[in-house]
C-alpha cells in the first residue's frame, strides 16, 4: 500500500492534468503538496495534522472545480493552504522564504525613522540629515540581521 501522501498528490495530479502552469503557480499547488508531505510526516505526533488529512483528502476530490471556477470550492481551498500554512508555521516551525529579511527591514525602517527623528529634534541644525541617516541604519540593520535568521531557516531545511 502506497503512503497516504503519495496518493493523495497522485490523485491531486490526475485532478489538475490540462491546467495551465500560470494557475498551478497562481493557486500555490506546489505549496499545497509540500504541505501534504509536512502533515503525513507530522501527523503522528500532531493532533491537529491528523485530522488535516480529512480536509486535504476532500479539497483534492474537488480541487479541479476549485481552481478552474469562482465559488465556494476555491474559497474553502484557499482558507485551507492559509490555515496549513500558518499551523505549519506556528507549530513545526516552518517560514516563507526571506520572511524574516522582510519582518525585520520593516521594523529597522521604523525604529531607525523613530531614532532619527529623535535625533533631528535634539540637533535641529542638521534637520533631515538625521532622520535619513536613521532610515538607512534602520533599514540596513534590519535586513542584515534578518537575512542571518533566514540563512539558519534555510540550513535547517525550514523553507516553506
Amino acid at each position: 500500500m502506497e503512503k497516504w501522501d503519495t496518493e493523495i498528490k497522485t490523485r491531486l495530479d490526475k485532478k489538475l492534468e490540462g491546467t495551465k502552469d500560470r494557475d498551478i503557480r497562481f493557486y500555490r499547488i506546489d505549496e499545497f503538496k509540500r504541505n501534504i508531505e509536512r502533515v503525513e510526516t507530522f501527523s503522528r505526533s500532531c493532533p491537529h495534522c491528523s485530522k488535516q488529512k480529512i480536509h486535504i483528502a476532500e479539497t483534492v476530490d474537488t480541487i479541479d472545480k476549485a481552481v478552474n471556477t469562482p465559488g465556494r470550492t476555491r474559497r474553502n481551498y484557499d482558507r485551507l493552504i492559509s490555515n496549513l500554512s500558518r499551523h505549519m508555521q506556528k507549530e513545526h516551525g516552518f517560514y516563507a522564504p526571506y520572511y524574516y529579511t522582510y519582518l525585520f527591514s520593516f521594523f529597522g525602517m521604523v525604529a531607525g525613522l523613530l531614532i532619527g527623528y529623535l535625533a533631528m529634534k535634539f540637533l535641529p541644525q542638521l534637520n533631515y540629515a538625521l532622520l535619513s541617516l536613521g532610515f538607512v541604519a534602520g533599514l540596513i540593520t534590519g535586513y542584515a540581521w534578518g537575512n542571518v535568521k533566514d540563512n539558519k531557516v534555510r540550513s535547517d531545511k525550514k523553507v516553506m
